[in-house]
């Protein structure tokens, strides 16, 4: 699978002004996307312009720098939906926690404590499912955000 994915994208780094490497770069992502959809029963992959999850975390940022948390937020959702499904596909016993932590930041920034709850829940009975410890980091986000939820 590796040496598949590592072979299509051999040649996009090449600078061509004839539109070949586009049309074959293209060609590779619907390939890839298609991999990803076999592979990991994800198939929500067109609704973002990204391969995987980790090539988006540039744009979380940069939305998150800009109050923009309405994209953010679904840009994230789509990245936990992927993690999700790889981790279940490939065996994993845990989801990447970093896009979880990342969408949690915002609803407390927010003040969205109950979402913020919700999404950690969710991260918890993913990891339960997958049979794996959940990370410490988000088990004392949870609790603080329980106390936050009373205040």
């Amino acid at each position: 699978m590796r040496r598949l994915v590592s072979r299509l994208f051999s040649g996009l780094s090449r600078s061509r002004t004839d539109g070949a490497t586009e049309t074959k770069s293209s060609q590779q992502t619907s390939l890839v996307e298609e991999i990803i959809r076999e592979q990991f029963g994800f198939a929500r992959i067109e609704e973002q312009p990204y391969t995987r999850p980790t090539h988006a975390i540039a744009d979380v940022k940069q939305l998150k720098r800009e109050r923009r948390h309405d994209e953010a937020e679904e840009l994230l959702l789509w990245c936990i939906d992927f993690v999700e499904a790889e981790a279940e596909g490939k065996g994993y016993d845990t989801p990447s926690h970093s896009y979880y932590r990342h969408l949690a930041i915002i609803y407390r920034k927010d003040f969205r404590y109950d979402d913020e709850i919700e999404l950690l829940e969710r991260y918890l009975r993913v990891c339960e499912s997958l049979g794996g410890e959940p990370s410490t980091v988000m088990l004392e986000r949870l609790d603080r955000a329980h106390e936050l939820a009373v205040d």
